[in-house]
């Protein structure tokens, strides 16, 4: 009870100064780059409630939580209804595992190719879980729960009755075990499946898709080159909140990967736009409005921000390796804001890596806290279950260390804009941008290896949206 008052009392002084905030752009970059000790006091008791408990602070809008996340883990404002049941999520994220298998040959014609997950083990109803359409890659991702292991298997529907039939093209494994989303040390290999009509089935055999278990998990829909705008509704405030505070639901409810602003031009450039903690693609909108789409082509990467770094690079170097062999195009940049920078430095080395060939030859990070930050290692301390991402962006962090141990690929340039701003919080101690320090920005371990450092006079939020940034970074991009 003590803590719901206190809490009660605290939530009319925030919505206040939110309001204020609101209208007054420098009251909101203070607002965004909030730290407090008070949550020091509570969080053991906030940790342990229920997801359902009801004590919400309604005046805090979503995207202040963007803005706060990377700054305030260890805040008070975060004792909302986004605290409340992070724990319970945090556990069942980590009793899920991840599936992913690739067809071949890959779907083509009008009907359809179906995969779908099943259990396995004697004395138990068989149930099936995140029935969905191959891609046209070939590809079916899955998240299922680590306590059993399932059979998979992907099918060709000729007759559309959406059952398989002896005789369509089919394939399965039997015994798969998903692998933990918890753990980004376990590397979640793409098992194949390779469609044959032969199975030494009796003629007429029919088998139908087991009922669905829902409990169970279910598909991933992963988003490779769809066009969309960037006004789409994935890409709204509360879908950054939802990534951050609940990555699982945004896997199974939104759709991460990377999305085109306009179909494929083999005339032009692609660029990669990845975004910070707890923001969307809507984050970049001065980029996309103002960006020489004469010479480049916008693609953005849309991810759930609170999962571990390591395995949502991962998805963006897979993902863009899926597009390299589809339209089979020599080269992509890539350009990246706050957190976002260290998904993209790491998904980039990868995806070269995978590849064997070096088409990312220049890469842009704007704010990016390379020397971690250490109000995410306080929410470590603070909390039995923190955000997952909070564990990588903690100095000296396993993560961090993989980014200083890794080189450069040759044939990449970096270029690192950082920036700063006058009367940041007292709490960021040392010059900072309002959200990260200096010193963090152009931490020498990154630094040194950079072909270009750049300083602009702008807050962390506010570099975005200013013609000097976009400015350097087009320069950056047209030069040799």
């Amino acid at each position: 009870m003590l803590l719901v008052a206190r809490l009660g009392g605290l939530s009319s002084h925030v919505g206040l100064y939110w309001k204020l905030a609101r209208c007054d752009p420098a009251i909101r970059e203070s607002f965004i780059a909030c730290k407090s000790k008070v949550l020091s006091r509570f969080c053991r008791e906030a940790d342990c409630f229920k997801p359902e408990t009801s004590l919400k602070i309604n005046a805090i809008n979503l995207g202040f939580w963007r803005g706060c996340a990377l700054t305030a883990p260890a805040a008070f404002l975060l004792c909302s209804c986004s605290i409340f049941g992070l724990r319970q999520h945090i556990l069942t994220m980590e009793a899920h595992g991840a599936i992913i298998i690739r067809v071949s040959p890959p779907p083509t014609g009008s009907a359809p190719t179906y995969a779908v997950a099943w259990t396995e083990g004697e004395n138990q109803p068989v149930q099936s879980a995140g029935f969905q359409r191959v891609n046209p890659d070939g590809f079916a991702w899955f998240t299922l729960r680590t306590d059993r292991s399932y059979g998979v298997g992907a099918f060709t529907d000729e007759n559309g009755n959406r059952s398989y039939d002896n005789g369509e093209p089919g394939a399965y494994l039997k015994n798969v075990q998903p692998l933990s989303l918890g753990n980004p040390n376990e590397q979640h290999k793409v098992l194949a499946l390779k469609l044959r009509r032969e199975h030494d089935l009796p003629p007429g055999t029919t088998i139908a898709v087991p009922q669905e278990n829902k409990d169970l998990g279910g598909r991933v829909d992963v988003a490779l080159g769809e066009v969309v705008s960037l006004d789409d509704e994935r890409f709204a405030t509360d879908a950054g909140g939802t990534g951050l505070w609940r990555p699982l639901h945004f896997l199974h409810h939104n759709q991460l990967g990377i999305y085109f602003l306009e179909p494929y031009d083999p005339d032009r450039v692609p660029v990669l736009l990845v975004y910070g903690i707890g923001g969307t693609p809507q984050d970049l909108h001065y980029f996309v409005d103002h960006f020489d789409r004469k010479r480049y082509q916008l693609w953005l990467f849309h991810y759930p921000s609170g999962a571990r770094l390591e395995q949502v690079a991962r998805v963006m170097a897979g993902s863009l390796n899926i597009l390299r062999r589809r339209y089979r195009f020599r080269q992509c940049d890539v350009v990246a804001h706050s957190m976002g920078g260290l998904v993209a430095r790491a998904g980039s080395d990868e995806a070269i890596r995978d590849a064997g060939v070096d088409f990312i030859p220049k890469f842009v990070s704007i704010s990016t806290p390379w020397g971690g930050h250490s109000a995410a290692a306080a929410g470590i301390r603070k909390l039995k279950k923190p955000v997952p991402s909070w564990i990588d962006v903690a100095p000296e962090s396993e993560f961090l260390e993989g980014i200083y141990a890794a080189r450069l690929p040759r044939g990449t340039r970096h270029l690192l804009i950082y920036g700063s701003k006058k009367g940041g919080p007292f709490w960021l101690k040392g010059e900072n941008d309002g959200v990260v320090t200096v010193k963090s920005e152009i931490d020498p371990r990154i630094r040194d290896a950079a072909s270009s450092v750049t300083y602009l006079p702008y807050g962390h939020v506010e570099i975005l949206e200013r013609d000097k940034t976009l400015a350097e970074v087009l320069r950056f991009l047209d030069s040799d």
